[in-house]
């Protein structure tokens, strides 16, 4: 039988996206001094002021809560850390993300959003969150990014990319006030560009797979995120929300395994039908969109606040760096870092610049360094656990391993990809206890990623239970998203299909 993947795929970094164009630049006077705002779910460091950094944390609150509501079964709490940023103007966000003020003519953003390997991170000045009145949120596109998180990780199956990015983007345009929270509020560029252009036909839009050229294409995926949110917007909105059952319907369809435009007529009709109707509203003048009372049971002064020591501004902002692949300011802010003292956080950005240049022994030395010293990143326990997890590891290391992933899990107890590797660490060890029950808490969180069926098919087949391994295994095979993964899902298949034999 066969060890699968005796070396942890790397998780990888994403692109950042950026938002509106800000206000103009403001001065910084006196010394920097950066807190730490915490409520329920969220942590923020910032170098704005309390009460605005307050707010911000509550905001985000509220949109958790509201999407919590709208969607029982969106899983609103990523499995990945989310690291905020609350910067209190122009001048800190160019400090904090410089590449877009290097660029000639480029757009300086009121908010970012990166994806590292070990966290994701959101950066937000909060001048434009104060000066905020209208019915356009000006983070939309990092809201984009965080609502698309929580669909990937709640979804059991794989949604069309119309879906996915049109009900994106309508949430993206949340806007919170002090007693209610408006949800999708109209999107005016998406407006302007499907008035303006030709546009797709609905048949050809809900049919659209992801790897089409069109989405390949910077222009042509915007044409497709407009049409895409304004048929959503149709459905959740349209005719007094005569249609939000029949959304409800197809996601359930979907879910539970009828072809997606197959879901698409039994739910909510024949395409050709809609166009019509579509049509006609996407040309109205007035559009509504739903608003709740915010959560009341969210309050502001039960947040906790902090002043950050140096060291733990300094690593944190040197993760941001590294995150956003910007070595030069992540290794200023590493010394810093260094310099104040004790900096086990600041090993870890390290070990992540290592890793991009190709300095995997490097790297496993810094992670070692970071995981002594106590580093509060799960991230450098998973990734040394993963790095040291080889085919002819001896006792001891594996219990490294064990051991290091325990303490990931202790960190981070969302962390599915430390679940899952656990599990099967446990599984070939022959340690006590249930194996599997770890891999299923890793399938809880993460019911999408085919790696974690293929785990649990590979504890069930040393288990010796190979129906329910060759379901397992039949579920990565149709939720891979790589020809790597697609294969050794099929090599699972046929071994299972063997040793049943």
């Amino acid at each position: 039988m066969p060890i699968l993947f005796p070396r942890v795929r790397r998780r990888a970094a994403a692109a950042a996206l950026l938002c509106l164009l800000a206000p103009a630049e403001r001065r910084v006077h006196g010394a920097e001094q950066w807190r730490e705002v915490k409520s329920a779910h969220f942590t923020v460091t910032s170098n704005a002021g309390q009460s605005d950094t307050v707010n911000l944390a509550w905001q985000l609150e509220q949109i958790r809560s509201a999407i919590a509501t709208i969607y029982p079964w969106a899983k609103v709490d990523v499995s990945r850390p989310l690291a905020i940023f609350a910067v209190k103007d122009e001048t800190a966000m160019k400090a904090l993300a410089p590449e877009y003020w290097e660029r000639k003519g480029g757009v300086h953003p009121a908010s970012v959003w990166v994806s590292g390997p070990d966290q994701h991170y959101l950066a937000i000045r909060t001048d434009v969150l104060a000066e905020s009145r209208g019915d356009v949120n000006p983070f939309h596109a990092s809201y984009f990014s965080y609502v698309s998180l929580i669909l990937r990780q709640s979804l059991e199956r794989p949604m069309p990319e119309w879906f996915m990015r049109g009900l994106a983007g309508v949430l993206s345009n949340t806007i919170v006030r002090e007693s209610a929270i408006q949800l999708g509020p109209p999107i005016p560029w998406h407006l302007q560009r499907i008035r303006d252009e030709a546009r797709l036909k609905l048949s050809d839009l809900v049919s659209m797979r992801e790897d089409a050229p069109m989405l390949r294409d910077g222009d042509g995926l915007s044409r497709f995120d407009a049409e895409s949110w304004a048929l959503v917007h149709y459905l959740m909105f349209a005719d007094g929300g005569a249609h939000w059952g029949t959304l409800d319907r197809y996601v359930k369809a979907v879910f539970a395994g009828t072809d997606p435009q197959a879901a698409f007529r039994e739910a909510i009709g024949n395409p050709d039908d809609l166009e019509t109707p579509f049509r006609i509203y996407i040309s109205r003048s007035i559009f509504s969109f739903r608003q709740v009372n915010v959560d009341a049971s969210v309050k502001r002064e039960g947040f906790a606040v902090r002043p950050l020591p140096p060291v733990e501004s300094a690593s944190r902002r040197a993760l941001f760096h590294a995150a956003m692949g910007r070595p030069a300011e992540a290794r200023a802010a590493i010394a810093e870092a260094r310099k104040a003292g004790d900096a086990p956080d600041a090993f870890v950005a390290e070990a992540l610049l290592l890793e991009r240049d190709g300095k995997t022994e490097e790297a496993k030395a810094a992670y070692e360094r970071a995981t002594t010293a106590g580093a509060a990143i799960e991230y450098a326990y998973y990734r040394l656990a993963s790095l040291l997890w080889v085919a002819d590891a001896s006792v001891e290391t594996m219990q490294r391993v064990d051991d290091l992933l325990s303490q990931a899990i202790k960190l981070n107890v969302r962390d599915a990809w430390a679940y899952a590797s656990l599990g099967e660490v446990r599984s070939i060890r022959g340690t006590p206890g249930d194996p599997m029950g770890m891999v299923r808490r890793a399938l809880s969180l993460e019911p999408g990623e085919a790696h974690h069926h293929l785990r649990a098919a590979s504890v069930l087949w040393r288990q010796k239970k190979w129906d329910e391994a060759l379901v397992q295994a039949q579920a990565a095979r149709e939720l891979a998203t790589s020809d790597e993964m697609r294969r050794h899902a099929t090599e699972m298949i046929d071994g299972l299909s063997r040793a049943r034999r």
